[in-house]
């Protein structure tokens, strides 16, 4: 006996199924590719330091690889090259400066190679990852026209000795707050022109400043191919003042120093001590006055 179109069909369908199955399991039991990876910043163009992040790759996730030793060298693995010996903390990152034995090194080069060797730990073998940076400055600057408040950055890179603008860099632009950066505009990024400049005219009106009305205004470049991560920022006297908040411990609440006591309060203590001393006061004078009227009897005796 033959067998019918949808008995033939579900044995295909359980084939395709359990095939599908197989190949999901053999993912997962697949080792993870293990790495490590280097992040260049330079903050208010004076501060450049590395991240490390050692991390595997479970097929299309990374995950942190903790405690891992890392070697990081400027331009070459030799050892006068030699920048840092870290250890990964538990997110698999660790921090990095630029040593000041390798200052003259760094000015004399607008572009560098930062390579980053993880130590081989069982099974993994040693890891090497290489980024290579030009160095970039980043400039912002505002002005207030007709009530209109515009932030200009300005990015430029070093072509030999030169600074050059810097075109198509796509950027953050906006006003620090404890969340994050708020967008100075209405878009989440901006991209520098071919002299190397965008601008954004400031539409967030009434926003909190510090007890002098101050706020920060920020630029920010994230991971770009050429330049790193970049970041400038700049104080401007744009924002609402923030009222000082009291401290209520230099009040007088029932919380206070002894010295800020609410006068109710005082007026009660006191009351109740001068009402205790002031009884005793004239009990004493009564024993005092009985005693003399006893012996004033005795002597008429």
């Amino acid at each position: 006996m033959k067998p019918s179109n949808h008995h033939k069909l579900f044995i295909l369908v359980l084939f395709l199924f359990g095939t599908t199955i197989s190949k999901i399991n053999a993912q997962d039991s697949s080792a993870a590719e293990s790495s490590v990876n280097l992040r260049y910043f330079a903050n208010n163009n004076n501060i450049q330091y590395l991240l490390v992040q050692s991390r595997s790759k479970v097929g299309k996730k990374f995950q942190p690889l903790p405690k891992r030793a890392v070697q990081v060298y400027l331009d070459s693995n030799r050892a006068e090259d030699f920048i840092s010996s870290t250890v990964t903390d538990e997110t698999g990152t660790a921090k990095v400066l630029i040593p000041t034995t390798l200052k003259d090194q760094w000015l004399n080069s607008a572009k560098h190679k930062f390579i980053a060797i993880m130590a081989a730990t069982p099974p993994d073998e040693e890891k090497t990852t290489i980024l290579e940076i030009t160095k970039a400055k980043i400039e912002i600057d505002t002005s207030t026209t007709d009530g209109t408040r515009t932030i200009k950055v300005n990015v430029k890179y070093l072509d030999n000795k030169d600074w050059v603008p810097a075109k198509d860099v796509e950027m953050k632009i906006g006003v620090v707050r404890s969340t994050g950066i708020l967008s100075a505009g209405d878009k989440e990024s901006y991209t520098t022109d071919s002299s190397g400049t965008t601008s954004v005219d400031l539409n967030k009106d009434s926003l909190a400043g510090d007890l002098q009305g101050n706020y920060v205004l920020v630029a920010k470049v994230e991971d770009n191919e050429h330049y790193g991560n970049l970041l400038i920022e700049k104080t401007v006297p744009w924002g609402v003042a923030r009222k000082a908040e009291k401290n209520f411990f230099d009040q007088r609440t029932l919380w206070s120093t002894r010295f800020r006591t609410p006068p109710w309060l005082l007026f009660m203590a006191y009351s109740i001590v001068l009402s205790v001393w002031g009884t005793i006061f004239y009990l004493v004078l009564q024993i005092v006055k009985v005693k003399k009227m006893g012996r004033t009897i005795r002597s008429q005796t």
